[in-house]
């Protein structure tokens, strides 16, 4: 619907040939506009605002300026911002496509006006490097405050080649007193756009030729105090009077009279029309802009082009929107006066005038307007059915709602599609108690009816608030409801999705790859854009550790990439998001960070999505602890940790990223830390705990029990654990407790148990072609994987893995039994490279230390491990597994 607005509210409206120059305020404004980011043209109506801005890019040619006329039905946030977009598009039409993606494919765009507009912003540095404005005309018709909240936001992150100005009945609810004090302000007011008496008398006299003497000027613009709207409707009530004995003693007249300037000659020009162009004036009144096809059809009048044509050439306060002279609107005042007048003496014509423009009217948000003044409710309401949907994917959610609760009751009882679209609202909202109820009642009428798709329809918003109240069991059994009847591709891969999700949390590994398989070819099949859409922030880790899911989840991303080239989006981002932890799982560490890394870039370039950057993390965490890098693991997941503990639906997760923090603290030695992370874990507590949570909480204490040295503590702790990862294959997402058992019985001395519980997982890597399972347990499956090599378990894959690992980076601390000491990663290297016969001055080249810091870790080697030798030092290692 926006599109069919653009045409008349991108440019400026045509400046008439009588208007009087005023180049002392043009002057004024230029400057103000070079000099400042917001310029404040405020006053009240009938001052001249919209006729300065429009003047300004005939007197200043060089500048460039983008021009958006404001009007009621831009008081919504996602209207708002691509009527903003579609102004810039006019000064560079690549201005702003990034900020259009994002509002055509977020579900509730207008929600989300800081992320567009943080895209605006990038956009703007890159297409529109020179200096230029933009003029926002008739703000005061917006009173929406998420709208002010963008523009503050806006104004924040100015780019500095950009100037905004402003034209206003009244001060908006901006951050004005902070601008003015930076001096980032500059306000043109009332004193400075009324006329002077001399522009009053160039006006009136020189212009209009009516030789006014200088006491009748004078007491004209004592009268009127220099309001120019004031002046040409005076103009208009003079011109017809021959004799300048008749003028003064109008102007006599006007000077006594208490009524208001405007009432009263507005009065004086409407009477003197003849009574057809006086009944075509109200009458078409009640037009937000007129053409001659819509006021044939209101007022029924053939010769409606040449009336308006005629109204304009004798400056009747109407107002050319466009270049060609084919589409006007009435001055705003004029506008006003008239319908007052339309009530007043034609009351009972206004509902049918109304249902005239209503079933003339091309843009559907104004007949559905038309339709509600006329008290038409049915018509009205049919209407909104057609158009609701595709205003709710132009997040004009404000609007729709209040279509449809200026209906009366039983009218909306009648039409269930009606209380889905304002369940959707609710739902939009966050309110989502409000659009339970109101989808369980649309649903209701739906199957009263016998409408299969609107059932389909309110299943799948129900699915989404159950989801968002975290009831999984209901959005499971709604999901399925919801595919026994019609949906469009896009709500059914959703759904299939959904019911992944719950097999997998079930165990049910076949019927989720089953359903998974299903969502995909039914996207790709479709080739519907709104599949792919619904798909990308929902297709995660660790859904590639379905049976098949690798291999079908990678065919599936590049197709994505081929499909929407590789472009700035969602579904893009989602794709190389996914493929970063293919790649992980594959044991494709360089390739998983590449695509991890454009991802993240896509992201930023988006202005974030959650969904995506806690994939991206998790990948990239999950790469530098295989690489020994833990101070790294640690920042990235601290980083993320407090979006996951102040949002209750997701505190839970804090578990696990708890848990990726304690283990790389315990691979650094720093015991203490680690158990403090523990108690963190353990202090939240859900009652419906995930399994991939109690696994986490699990391994952490096995680690910690390592650490002390109380491996039958641990080894009860695991065996615990493994039944979990059994029957929730996806837990391992996180950690492995067969992995990390078989650590501990190669710490414990037991190398056949520890090979016990390597071997089939081993197996299962290899069968599924996911090593990164192995891998992501990091330094201390080397010893491990070195005991599978010597002893022929798996060799092949033990060797490559152990290839990797060894060029990943350093080992992990080693507690060394009985003694209660740890060893460091790097005394671990310095431990290794002597049992390799390494000499200090070669320790010292190949570690870049000196050969005095080589020296200080051999005697805290030695001490740590009670050895008297270098050789003894050396055999205590090869028990502790370490070479």
């Amino acid at each position: 619907m926006l599109s069919e607005l653009a045409r008349t509210k991108l440019r400026p409206p045509r400046l008439r040939e009588d208007v009087i120059p005023r180049p002392r305020l043009l002057t004024a404004l230029h400057d103000a506009v070079s000099s400042h980011p917001l310029t404040l043209v405020s006053a009240p109506a009938g001052y001249g605002k919209t006729t300065l801005l429009a003047a300004l890019p005939h007197a200043f040619p060089a500048l460039p300026l983008a021009w958006l006329s404001l009007d009621e039905e831009d008081d919504e946030p996602a209207r708002f911002l691509g009527a903003l977009v579609a102004a810039l598009q006019c000064l560079q039409p690549a201005c702003g496509t990034t900020a259009q993606m994002l509002l055509a494919s977020l579900p509730n765009p207008g929600a989300e006006g800081r992320r567009v507009v943080g895209m605006l912003v990038n956009d703007l540095l890159e297409t529109l490097p020179g200096p230029f404005a933009l003029l926002l005309d008739d703000l005061h018709l917006i009173a929406e405050p998420a709208v002010y909240a963008t523009l503050d936001y806006l104004l924040e992150r100015l780019p500095p080649q950009m100037h905004l100005v402003v034209a206003t009945r009244h001060d908006p609810p901006l951050a004005l007193a902070r601008l003015r004090a930076r001096a980032q302000l500059a306000e043109l007011r009332l004193p400075n756009l009324r006329f002077t008496p001399d522009e009053a008398a160039a006006f009136l006299n020189d212009r209009l030729g009516l030789g006014l003497s200088i006491a009748d000027l004078a007491s004209l613009h004592s009268r009127t105090e220099g309001w120019p709207a004031g002046l040409r409707l005076l103009a208009s009530s003079l011109d017809p009077i021959p004799t300048p004995v008749g003028r003064t003693a109008f102007i006599a007249h006007l000077a006594r009279t208490d009524r208001h300037v405007f009432d009263f000659l507005a009065e004086e020009v409407l009477g003197r029309q003849s009574g057809a162009v006086r009944t075509f004036l109200l009458e078409t009144s009640i037009l937000p802009e007129l053409t001659p096809a819509l006021c044939q059809a209101v007022a029924g009048q053939p010769d409606a082009p040449a009336i308006l044509e005629d109204l304009y050439h004798r400056n009747l306060f109407l107002v050319a929107v466009d270049e060609a002279s084919t589409v006007y609107r009435y001055h705003h005042l004029f506008a006003e006066f008239l319908r007052r007048r339309l009530a007043q003496e034609l009351p009972e014509q206004v509902a049918e005038l109304h249902r005239r423009a209503a079933e003339a009217e091309t843009v559907p948000a104004r007949s559905v307007a038309h339709y509600l003044a006329a008290r038409l409710w049915e018509q009205a309401a049919q209407t909104v059915e057609q158009v609701g949907e595709q205003v709710v994917r132009e997040g004009l959610l404000g609007t729709l709602r209040g279509w449809i609760e200026a209906l009366p009751e039983p009218v909306r009882e009648a039409h269930p599609r009606l209380s889905y679209f304002l369940g959707v609202c609710a739902l939009q909202r966050g309110a989502l108690d409000e659009a339970s109820s109101l989808l369980e009642r649309a649903q209701r009428g739906f199957e009263a009816i016998g409408n299969e798709d609107g059932q389909g329809d309110c299943l799948l918003a129900l699915v989404d608030v159950a989801a968002q109240q975290h009831e999984y069991e209901r959005q499971a059994e709604l999901a399925r409801q919801a595919l026994a009847h019609p949906l469009p591709a896009h709500g059914r891969v959703a759904l299939l999705v959904a019911c992944v999700w719950q097999l997998l949390h079930q165990g049910d590994l076949t019927g989720a790859a089953a359903d998974l398989h299903r969502a995909l070819q039914l996207a790709l099949e479709s080739g519907e854009p709104g599949a792919f859409h619904a798909l990308a922030p929902i297709l995660r880790m660790p859904l590639p550790l379905l049976p098949g899911g690798p291999e079908r989840l990678e065919r599936y991303c590049h197709h994505v990439l081929a499909r929407f080239g590789e472009g700035v989006g969602p579904v893009q981002a989602g794709a190389h998001s996914l493929l970063g932890y293919i790649y992980l799982l594959r044991g494709r560490l360089d390739e998983a960070v590449r695509e991890a890394e454009r991802a993240r870039a896509l992201s930023q370039q988006l202005g974030g999505f959650v969904f995506l950057d806690g994939e991206v993390d998790a990948v990239l965490a999950h790469t530098a602890f295989i690489r020994g890098d833990y101070a790294a693991v640690e920042r990235g997941w601290e980083a993320g940790l407090p979006w996951f503990e102040q949002i209750s639906g997701i505190r839970p997760w804090a578990v696990a990223v708890l848990y990726m923090i304690g283990r790389a603290q315990w691979m650094q030695g720093r015991f203490e830390q680690a158990r403090q992370t523990y108690a963190r874990m353990c202090g939240i507590v859900n009652p419906h705990e995930f399994p991939d949570i109690r696994l986490s909480r699990a391994l952490m204490r096995a680690l910690l029990e390592i650490g002390d040295g109380r491996y039958p503590e641990a080894e009860r702790t695991l065996r615990q654990a493994v039944p979990i990862e059994l029957g929730m294959r996806h837990c391992i997402a996180f950690g492995s407790a067969r992995l990390l058992l078989a650590y501990l019985y190669l710490r414990w001395d037991r190398p056949r148990e520890a090979l016990s519980e390597l071997g089939p997982v081993l197996a299962e890597c290899e069968r599924n072609g996911t090593p990164g399972l192995v891998l992501q347990e990091g330094a201390i499956m080397v010893p491990v994987l070195r005991l599978a090599v010597e002893r022929s378990v798996r060799p092949t894959l033990a060797a490559s893995l152990l290839a990797l690992l060894d060029a990943s980076g350093a080992p992990g601390p080693v507690r060394v039994p009985d003694t209660g000491e740890t060893l460091t990663p790097r005394e671990v290297e310095v431990l290794r490279l002597i049992a390799a016969g390494a000499s200090n001055q070669a320790i010292a080249r190949q570690l870049v230390i000196s050969e005095r810091t080589v020296k200080a870790h051999v005697t805290h080697l030695l001490g740590k491990l009670r050895a008297s030798s270098r050789t003894q030092a050396v055999a205590r290692a090869r028990d502790l597994h370490l070479v």
